[in-house]
């Protein structure tokens, strides 16, 4: 989020630079509410596969190597963490071929949620909360 004041820099001399190769987690899986939903192995293959693409997203790696890249996670986690980042459409994944676990990512951009998202509770908890402010702020 950006500041109102420029902060002083704690160590000048190690300034962060864009390099040539360059990877980036979109803020947005934290603005809007993603990534609570998230478990460790859910990010730790997210941040694996947002550091292996290329510009467009895509990369393609076997869950052997991932795993003994991450060794945090065994392979039935990563595959575990696949499906949900693809349920989530944060990721989309191609195996090679019928029933192979291996196969091509691609890093999604990251989509604003739909508003029907919302259970008919919660919309109407939101909708009850707002009309209250409403009145309040109305009232001398």
């Amino acid at each position: 989020m950006p500041l109102k004041k420029p902060l002083p820099l704690l160590v000048p001399q190690r300034t962060r630079t864009v390099p040539r190769s360059f990877a980036w987690i979109d803020h947005r899986l934290r603005s809007e509410g993603i990534l609570p939903q998230l478990r460790p192995e859910d990010l730790g293959l997210y941040l694996f596969l947002v550091m292996a693409a290329d510009q467009r997203g895509l990369s393609c790696w076997r869950l052997d190597r991932v795993e003994k890249t991450l060794p945090c996670f065994d392979r039935h986690m990563l595959w575990d963490a696949r499906s949900r980042l693809a349920e989530l459409d944060l990721i989309a994944y191609r195996p090679w071929h019928h029933g192979d676990p291996d196969g091509c990512y691609q890093v999604l951009s990251v989509q604003r949620p739909p508003q029907d998202r919302l259970s008919p509770e919660l919309h109407a908890a939101v909708s009850k909360v707002l009309r209250q402010l409403e009145v309040s702020s109305v009232q001398p």
